[in-house]
């Protein structure tokens, strides 16, 4: 039971860690907005700049992003990006080497060539590093290319990319989040995705009461049960040791001390299991969550010997006192009644 109320307790930490990482690399002041554009949009003649007018917040980087993806002369795969005139603004810092085509990437040296290929068609890219905002919306190695040399594959439908980096004395990322999802939700064209860090903060919120509730409940329930567990215990057990009491008591030892041997006892074993356990999940930590799927983010011992885990151990300490409470009670027994 420790075990699991400890596990249950560990992820949670880890999904909270995980979320304010995200809050803190995203940027408090940054909004991305990614637009699913199917072929049925395109032939409804749906405006590929309807959000650009957000331009006005901040600094605003728009992209294509193509369904499909190139095979590079490394032997490594790239995505695909068209951009038009409307987009060089953001791409300046790139474009500004004078090449039209080109590949981020932080595997190749900056300046190497690379042949692509887009299902037949053959192009030749530079090497640049990507800048440090635009590792929040490229994975791996993406090839940049002019969308007018990609017109067929714009025909099957794209993703939109507006990645927004808000001005201070621009209107708050909430207010430009409802104003992008009034448009959406008025035409009703095109699917929207929106990632802010208004909108990670409201779920890492969310998380957080959930883990509160989850604690108080948990150690409610850990308390409960080892109350009732080393209650029967304790009972069963002074019944196999009752005649040692009553003799023992006989000589002169008096109840509390009786009493306060069981609870001294039952306090022991709890604190050294808990704290063993606990132990024992720290060490093994890599492998328990790597066979979970889950990546730690955030100091291991803090995840483990932090505010939660106390919980866990004064609830298994509270349970081992309320269980103890059948033993004084049982202690009360005149010596006489015992040895009859």
């Amino acid at each position: 039971m420790v075990c699991l109320s400890v596990l249950l307790l560990v992820g949670f930490r880890m999904q909270i860690e995980r979320l304010r990482t995200e809050v803190s690399s995203f940027g408090l002041d940054n909004m991305l907005v990614i637009e699913t554009i199917t072929p049925r949009d395109i032939d409804s003649g749906l405006s590929s700049d309807r959000f650009r007018s957000i331009q006005r917040h901040g600094q605003l980087f728009t992209a294509r992003r193509m369904l499909a993806s190139a095979n590079g002369s490394n032997g490594k795969n790239a995505s695909v990006i068209g951009y038009s005139d409307a987009d060089l603004r953001g791409l300046l810092p790139y474009l500004k080497y004078g090449h039209e085509i080109f590949v981020l990437t932080t595997d190749m040296p900056a300046g190497v060539a690379v042949d692509y290929t887009i299902e037949g068609v053959n192009f030749i890219a530079v090497a640049l590093k990507p800048e440090e905002k635009l590792m929040q919306l490229i994975q791996g190695d993406t090839l940049f290319v002019p969308i007018d040399r990609l017109s067929e594959l714009e025909k099957r439908g794209y993703s939109l990319i507006y990645y927004l980096q808000r001005d201070p004395n621009s209107p708050e990322i909430s207010d430009i989040t409802e104003a992008i999802q009034r448009v959406s939700s008025a035409d009703g064209n095109g699917k929207i995705d929106i990632k802010s860090a208004d909108l990670i903060k409201k779920k890492l919120e969310k998380l957080e009461s959930q883990q509160n509730s989850m604690k108080f409940w948990l150690a409610l329930i850990l308390g409960a049960a080892l109350s009732l567990i080393y209650g029967v215990l304790s009972i069963l057990e002074f019944r196999q040791s009752m005649y040692i009491a009553a003799l023992l008591k006989s000589f002169g030892v008096s109840r509390f001390l009786l009493g306060l041997r069981s609870v001294l006892e039952n306090l022991l074993i709890v604190n050294g299991v808990t704290l063993g356990m606990v132990y024992l999940l720290a060490k093994n930590h890599d492998t328990i969550f790597k066979a979970l799927r889950m990546r730690t983010g955030v100091d291991i011992n803090a995840l483990y010997w932090g505010q939660e885990t106390m919980w866990i151990i004064a609830a298994a300490n509270i349970g081992v006192l309320i269980s103890s409470i059948p033993v004084f009670l049982a202690l009360r027994k005149q010596v006489g009644n015992i040895l009859e």
